[in-house]
C-alpha cells in the first residue's frame, strides 16, 4: 500500500512540474493543495500543519527521494 501512495505523490508532483495544476477540484493550485501533505501522513505519519511555510515544489522532491 505504501508504494501506491508513492506513486501516486509522485504524480501529483509530476504534474505541478508539468502544469501547476490537476483536473482534481477545478485546477487546484498545486501549492496551495492539501494532496501532498495528506498523502506524506498516509506513508509517513509526518504531519505538517500549523503556522508553517508551504512547501516547495523542491522540498517535495527532497521528501520523496527521502523514502
Amino acid at each position: 500500500m505504501k508504494d501506491k501512495l508513492i506513486e501516486e505523490l509522485r504524480f501529483c508532483l509530476d504534474l505541478w512540474e508539468k502544469q501547476g495544476h490537476c483536473e482534481f477540484g477545478g485546477h487546484t493550485n498545486c501549492k496551495e493543495c492539501a494532496t501532498p501533505y495528506l498523502l506524506l501522513k498516509l506513508i509517513t505519519g509526518e504531519v505538517l500543519h500549523g503556522k508553517m511555510d508551504r512547501l516547495t515544489l523542491d522540498d517535495w522532491k527532497k521528501k520523496v527521494d527521502d523514502f
